[in-house]
């Protein structure tokens, strides 16, 4: 079953793998583009979100946002334009008329973005429910056995059992050995005893010649 378990979740550890690069890589990249990218301010022209349409209309809350629109923006003398989903730019709210502060690719200023990383608690909990499933994947599954073989003792000082087996039955035959000694001297000493003469005769011509 052990062995089941180990090679069975390596798909799962894989993904694991996937998610935190993903994850590490998102993160860097937000990073490096905050520090190298310049900021300017957009202008919303024109939006429209029809989830929110559909909450105002059955009387509820609009718990996803997802606002589509226009901005518009000048960089170096010329306007530039954008259109498309909010989320995709990192805002969930656009009014028309709203002056939102976007950071842009020096290199091609219609890249934009506020570089807010939606949904960032969600992803952290999934971050850290990858890295603790993989460290414990790793750890009990590969390093804990590899760290247990080396060693006459073994990792936590116990002696293996091969080990343990071969000083037993060295034990169990030194026992043999010291027992078949020990009847083998009893029958000598038995056979130098005098022919023809028990023990209860020696005493008795013993006492006669007194």
């Amino acid at each position: 079953m052990f062995t089941v378990f180990r090679y069975g979740l390596i798909p799962v550890a894989l993904f694991c793998v996937v998610v935190i690069a993903a994850g590490v890589h998102t993160v860097s990249t937000n990073s490096i583009r905050k520090s190298t990218w310049p900021q300017t301010v957009v202008t919303v022209m024109q939006s429209q979100d029809f989830g929110q349409a559909l909450a105002e209309f059955r009387g509820t809350q609009n718990s996803f946002p997802d606002p589509h629109g226009t901005v518009r923006y000048v960089i170096g003398g010329k306007t530039y334009s954008w259109q498309g989903r909010g989320r995709e730019i990192g805002v969930t709210v656009m009014n028309p008329g709203d002056k939102i502060k976007i950071y842009y690719n020096p290199e091609n200023p219609q890249e934009i973005g506020t570089l807010v990383l939606l949904g960032k608690f969600t992803g952290s909990i999934i971050l850290a429910a990858a890295l603790a499933f993989l460290a414990i994947y790793v750890w009990f599954f590969w390093l804990r056995g590899f760290l247990r073989r080396p060693g006459p003792h073994g990792f936590y000082g116990d002696v293996p059992e091969p080990f343990a087996d071969r000083a037993s039955e060295r034990s169990s035959s030194q026992i043999e050995r010291q027992r078949s000694t020990s009847g083998d001297q009893h029958l000598v000493a038995i056979n130098d005893r005098p022919a023809g003469k028990s023990l209860g005769q020696a005493r008795a011509v013993t006492f006669g010649k007194r």
